[in-house]
C-alpha cells in the first residue's frame, strides 16, 4: 500500500488538464521583519541596508499582485504599502519560497529538492500513516541530511495521490524555514498552493534577523491593469482577504501616529531639515548603491539599469595565474518593444598579482530576437599574451649592435592587450546561424623599458575580419558545431600582421535530468598561413577567461593549471572537455561538512598542440552557500605539471 499511495503522488502532475489554467489571478502577499539581534556586519549583506540603517527593529507590509498567463509583462504589481519604504525587498530570498513547485524536481528556485518528484526518491525516506477513508498522512526525511533537501509531512488523498497539505522544514543559503502549504483542491489549481506560510530565521555573523511571510492565491478580486504602485491604504484594506495579525496592526497603527505628527510639523525651519536632506542624498542614497545590488527601471520592466555592490568583500576571487581578483559588473538594457533591444554591460575585475585592471564592455543592438539577431561591439583589455618568439626575433636582429646588452635581465615576453571586436548575428532556421565581423589588437608591452633599452617597437597591431557558420543538426538541445574563418590584413588601423586561421568547434551539453548535467567539447584550430612577423596567436574558441565570476561562469570548458604562454604561441591546437555535474554526487555522504555541498563537478581536459603532446587536467569542483572551489591536477606529456586552484566568494549570491 505505501510504495502504491507514493507512486500516485509521482504521478498525481501528469493527470493535469494545465488548459484549465485561467489566464488572469490575483494574489496577495504580506511579511514581518523582526531585527533581534544586529551589528555593522549587517550593512554589508545584500538588501539589508535599508533595515540596517533604521533604529527601529520592527517592519511589515503587504502587497497586490495580478498575474497574467499570456502576457510578456507576467506579473503586476498594483498595491504596495509598508511601514518603511522598499523594505519588501529586504530577504526577498525568501519570497521564492512563496509559490513552491511541490511536484517538480526543483521545489523552489534556489534548488531545493521536492520529496514529491520520483527522480529525487532516491535521497529521501517516506512513511505513512492512516488517517480515515479519505486521507493519509505522508511524512519524509533525508537519507542523508543536505541544505538541498526537506524534511516533514503532507496529507494526501489515498485516492489520487494529489497533496492536500504539507509543512516542511529546512535549511538554504543561510535561511532556517518553516513552510506550511494549503493546495488547491482541483484542476491545474491543485498543483499549487492556494495558502502559504512561512517563518524563517536568518542568522550571520551575530546578526539575527526573523522574518514572517504569508500569502492566498487565486484571490475573486481582479483589479484593472491601470492600478499600478498603488500605495493607497484604504484600497489594500477593501482586499485584504483576512485581518491583519496584531503585531502588524500596531505598526500601522505606530506609523499613521508618525506620519500625523510629521504633517503637522511640516512648516518647521529650513536650517533644520537641511540635515536631513544631505543624510538622504549623501548617505541614504549613495551607501544604498554602495552596498546593495540595484536596479532602476527605465520607463517600463523590461528596460532598467543594474548594478552589482561597488564595495563587497565576497566579490574577491582565486586562481593560480592572477592571484586574488576584484569584480564589478554593471548591466544596462533598453528595450524598444518587444522584439528590440539595446543591451550593455561592463564587466571588469582587477587581479593583484598581475596589477592590472581588466575590463570587458559588449554592446548590442538586438533587432530581431525572434531569430537572435543583433550587432554587437566589445571592447575590453583582457588576454594577457607570453610571446617568446618576439625576444628570439629581437636577438636574431640586434645580435651584433647590441652584444653587451644582458637579454636574460630584460622582460621581452609579456604583453597587454587591447582588443575591439564587431559583430553580427542571425539565425537563418532553427538549425542555421552565419555570423561575421571583425577582430582588431593592439598588443603592448608590461615592461616598456626593457624594448626601449633594445630600441625595438612596443606597439604590435593586428585587424582581421572573419566569417562564422554554426549548424545544429537536431535543433538547439542536442550537438552544435561552428566553423570560423579569419584573416589578418596589414595597413587596416595601423596593423602590421598577416594570417588566416581556421578554428571548428563541437559542444554539447546534455540535461540527463533537470539535476545532472553532462557537458562536452571538442575543437580544433589552426593556421594555414602566417608570416614571421605574426608573433601573436590568438584564438577564439582556445584563450583564458580574465574575469571568472565563480561556479556559474563554466569553469567547464577552460585549462585551470596550464601556463598561459600556451594559448598563444602554438601554430595548432586539438582540446577536448568533459564536466559532470550532479547536486548529490561524491562529497555530500562525508559528515559534518557533507551536509552543505549544494552542487559537485568532474573535470576532465585534454590538450594536444605544436607545444604539449599532450597535456591532460583532471578536476574536482563543489558549491555550497559560502564559496565555490575547484581543485585540478595537470599532466604535461602524463608527467606532473602541478596543481591549481579556482576559488570564488557565493555567499549572498542569490540574493
Amino acid at each position: 500500500m505505501d510504495s502504491v499511495l507514493i507512486n500516485r503522488v509521482f504521478n498525481y502532475r501528469q493527470t493535469i488538464d494545465f488548459k484549465q489554467f485561467p489566464d488572469e489571478l490575483s494574489y496577495y502577499t504580506r511579511f514581518y521583519i523582526n531585527k533581534t539581534r544586529r551589528n555593522p556586519i549587517l550593512w554589508a549583506i545584500p538588501s539589508m541596508y535599508r533595515i540596517a540603517r533604521h533604529s527601529q527593529r520592527e517592519f511589515a507590509g503587504e502587497t497586490w499582485y495580478k498575474f497574467k498567463a499570456n502576457s510578456e509583462e507576467k506579473i503586476i504589481e498594483q498595491v504596495n504599502i509598508e511601514t518603511e519604504s522598499r523594505v519588501h525587498s529586504v530577504m526577498g530570498t525568501v519570497e521564492n519560497y512563496l509559490k513552491p513547485d511541490i511536484y517538480d524536481v526543483l521545489m523552489t528556485q534556489n534548488g531545493v529538492l521536492s520529496p514529491f518528484n520520483r527522480l529525487n526518491a532516491v535521497y529521501y525516506k517516506y512513511e505513512i500513516t492512516r488517517l480515515s477513508s479519505n486521507n493519509a498522512e505522508l511524512t519524509f526525511r533525508p537519507r542523508v541530511y543536505n541544505t538541498k533537501l526537506v524534511r516533514g509531512s503532507a496529507v494526501v488523498d489515498p485516492k489520487t495521490g494529489r497533496i492536500i497539505s504539507v509543512t516542511f522544514f529546512g535549511e538554504f543559503d543561510m535561511i532556517r524555514f518553516t513552510l506550511s502549504a494549503t493546495m488547491g483542491e482541483e484542476g491545474p489549481k491543485s498543483l499549487f498552493p492556494v495558502r502559504c506560510d512561512i517563518h524563517s530565521r536568518f542568522k550571520f555573523l551575530g546578526n539575527r534577523i526573523e522574518t514572517d511571510h504569508y500569502s492566498r492565491y487565486a484571490l475573486p478580486q481582479i483589479l484593472n491593469d491601470s492600478i499600478r504602485d498603488s500605495e493607497d491604504k484604504a484600497l489594500m484594506d477593501s482586499l485584504r482577504p483576512e485581518p491583519l495579525p496584531e503585531k502588524i496592526a500596531m505598526l500601522y497603527h505606530e506609523k499613521d501616529s508618525l506620519d500625523s505628527i510629521a504633517w503637522a510639523n511640516r512648516d518647521t525651519s529650513s536650517v533644520e531639515r537641511k540635515p536631513n536632506l544631505v543624510k538622504k542624498i549623501l548617505w541614504d542614497s549613495f551607501a544604498d548603491h554602495l552596498l546593495n545590488r540595484t536596479r532602476m527601471s527605465l520607463g517600463n520592466d523590461q528596460s532598467y539599469i543594474r548594478l552589482d555592490p561597488l564595495l563587497n568583500p565576497l566579490y574577491f576571487g582565486y586562481n593560480n595565474n592572477k592571484g586574488i581578483t576584484y569584480k564589478i559588473k554593471l548591466r544596462l538594457v533598453y528595450a524598444f518593444n518587444d522584439n528590440q533591444d539595446i543591451y550593455m554591460q561592463f564587466k571588469g575585475g582587477y587581479a593583484f598579482k598581475q596589477k592590472q585592471f581588466y575590463f570587458n564592455v559588449p554592446y548590442r543592438f538586438t533587432f530581431n530576437k525572434k531569430r537572435d539577431g543583433y550587432v554587437e561591439l566589445t571592447v575590453g583589455n583582457g588576454n594577457r599574451i607570453s610571446n617568446s618568439s618576439v625576444r628570439e626575433r629581437l636577438q636574431e636582429i640586434h645580435k651584433d649592435s647590441l652584444q653587451k646588452l644582458n637579454w636574460d635581465s630584460l622582460q621581452l615576453d609579456y604583453f597587454k592587450d587591447f582588443h575591439i571586436r564587431g559583430f553580427a548575428h542571425h539565425n537563418i532556421n532553427d538549425h542555421i546561424s552565419i555570423g561575421g565581423g571583425f577582430n582588431f589588437h593592439r598588443r603592448t608591452p608590461v615592461d616598456y623599458n626593457s624594448f626601449h633599452e633594445t630600441k625595438s617597437a612596443t606597439d604590435y597591431r593586428s585587424f582581421a575580419p572573419f566569417l562564422e557558420l554554426q549548424y545544429r543538426p537536431w535543433g538547439w538541445k542536442s550537438i552544435i558545431l561552428t566553423g570560423s574563418y579569419e584573416r589578418g590584413i596589414k595597413n587596416i588601423a595601423r596593423s602590421d600582421m598577416e594570417y588566416e586561421r581556421i578554428e571548428l568547434d563541437a559542444s554539447w551539453k546534455e540535461l540527463l535530468n533537470p539535476l545532472r548535467i553532462l557537458s562536452m567539447r571538442l575543437g580544433t584550430g589552426f593556421y594555414t598561413n602566417r608570416e614571421k612577423t605574426a608573433y601573436f596567436l590568438d584564438y577564439s574558441n582556445f584563450s583564458r577567461d580574465n574575469i571568472p565570476g565563480g561556479w556559474n561562469d563554466d569553469w567547464s570548458g577552460d585549462f585551470q593549471v596550464l601556463d598561459s604562454h600556451f594559448y598563444n604561441s602554438s601554430k595548432y591546437y586539438i582540446r577536448g572537455n568533459i564536466t559532470y555535474e550532479s547536486p548529490l554526487l561524491i562529497a555530500y555522504r562525508l559528515p559534518v561538512v557533507g551536509r552543505f555541498l549544494e552542487s559537485e563537478r568532474i573535470y576532465t581536459n585534454i590538450l594536444k598542440s605544436s607545444q604539449v603532446n599532450p597535456y591532460v587536467e583532471f578536476g574536482y569542483g563543489f558549491t555550497n552557500r559560502i564559496f565555490s572551489m575547484g581543485v585540478f591536477l595537470g599532466l604535461n606529456n602524463w608527467k606532473y605539471d602541478g596543481m591549481g586552484f579556482q576559488f570564488g566568494f557565493e555567499l549572498f549570491n542569490r540574493w
